[in-house]
């Protein structure tokens, strides 16, 4: 009996001592060494040792693991990506099919090479029936922080004219788009981006045997927090923009506006007087004059004619000088390219906002555009012409009589 007693009471002054040195520890704000504490235990019994040590090693990791968690899983939040689209269309073209790929939004901070994340895959869309309308084309979580850009491919787009489906060329197909002042999408409110995309279709071809080449651009815009609805979180939804107050800001905010103040046109010389009355600048590329056959309807935003064939076409240099475009007919297989480049030129006059400019040509002017084999037109005294300036997001179109 003494010298069970003589072995157990060392022990229990040990783990005593033990526990009296973490509680005073664990007072003052001293941190304890699991080691030398251990030990201490150990000079008790071994069997309370191993208990107490995985104890003390679980509260350890429990406490860890918050912060391991919040570091390599983010927190995510809603973005919804909304498409609407302004188009400049021939006359006869009624549905614009534009088939997309590899929708990505990019993290603000990182380079362009980085930081980008699938939000959509593939889709397809009809863009004339986006006119005054968002349509979503993606709606997904995503990890919270700021963004700054989208970006997709346009893989392949089709023209409805006159009733009938027609391939159409595409231009530019990968665009890079920058969101206006960025978004920011947060865990507790839902956030969408709306992308003005702006494609301009032209028919290098004949009424009865078109051609089309499409090309578009685009800006994005955040949507106000408090106006995301739950249909813009919906794919596929459609939400009028007819009356939104932060749309009409918007455009009123970050748009160019082409108006044509007057223009004067006769055989050898053509002058066109342009101001853009938007707050935002465009870059100007092409001037289409075009033969009236008969009245047009009232020109609230832009005519483009419903072909170029028999119209006069212009590129338009950084001076403001105007250069007539013209193709030999028939085409050979893979010229369209060439024609697009051309007429999608990527020179042009930048006109900032407020700012105008005298866009002028002197020569023989010649209707016929894919000449000279096409059977080209001069310009005829007192007959009445169509004049189209096209710009980045940006179209206005004036009559003239030819004097």
């Amino acid at each position: 009996m003494n010298g069970k007693r003589s072995t157990v009471v060392p022990a229990v002054l040990a783990i005593a001592l033990a526990v009296a040195v973490i509680a005073f520890g664990m007072y003052a704000g001293i941190p304890i060494n699991q080691t030398n504490t251990s030990t201490l235990l150990q000079a008790g019994s071994s069997g309370t040792t191993s208990s107490t040590s995985q104890s003390q090693a679980q509260v350890t990791t429990s406490q860890a693991s918050p912060t391991a968690k919040s570091a390599s899983s983010p927190g995510e939040g809603t973005l919804s990506v909304l498409l609407t689209d302004p188009p400049s269309v021939p006359q006869g073209v009624t549905r614009v099919y534009v088939s997309y790929r590899d929708l990505q939004v990019h993290i603000s901070g990182a380079g362009n090479q980085s930081g980008w994340t699938t939000l959509q895959t593939a889709g397809e869309i009809e863009l004339l029936g986006t006119v005054n309308v968002s349509q979503t084309i993606s709606s997904v979580k995503v990890a919270t922080g700021d963004y700054n850009q989208l970006r997709f491919n346009i893989s392949s787009a089709q023209v409805t004219f006159q009733g009938q489906n027609y391939t159409a060329f595409v231009q530019s197909a990968e665009l890079v788009v920058p969101i206006h002042n960025g978004i920011t999408v947060d865990a507790s409110v839902a956030s969408a981006t709306i992308i003005d995309i702006s494609p301009t279709v032209i028919n290098i071809g004949s009424p009865s045997t078109p051609e089309f080449i499409i090309r578009s651009v685009a800006s994005a815009y955040p949507v106000p927090p408090g106006s995301v609805t739950a249909s813009m979180q919906q794919q596929g939804g459609k939400t009028s923009l007819v009356g939104l107050g932060w749309w009409r800001a918007t455009l009123q905010n970050d748009t160019a506006n082409l108006v044509i103040g007057g223009a004067s046109l006769n055989a050898t010389s053509l002058k066109i007087d342009v101001t853009n009355t938007g707050s935002n600048s465009t870059r100007l590329t092409l001037v289409v004059v075009s033969p009236l056959a008969s009245a047009l309807p009232p020109i609230t935003r832009g005519y483009l004619p419903e072909t170029f064939v028999g119209s006069a076409v212009f590129s338009i240099l950084p001076n403001g000088t105007l250069v007539p475009l013209t193709f030999a007919m028939p085409m050979a297989v893979g010229e369209q390219s060439s024609v697009s480049a051309s007429v999608f030129t990527p020179l042009g006059l930048n006109l900032s906002a407020g700012a105008s400019v005298s866009l002028s040509y002197n020569g023989p002017i010649r209707l016929g555009f894919l000449g000279p084999e096409v059977d080209q037109a001069i310009i005829m005294p007192h007959q009445q012409y169509l004049i189209t300036v096209l710009g980045t997001q940006a179209l206005a179109s004036y009559v003239v009589v030819a004097s």
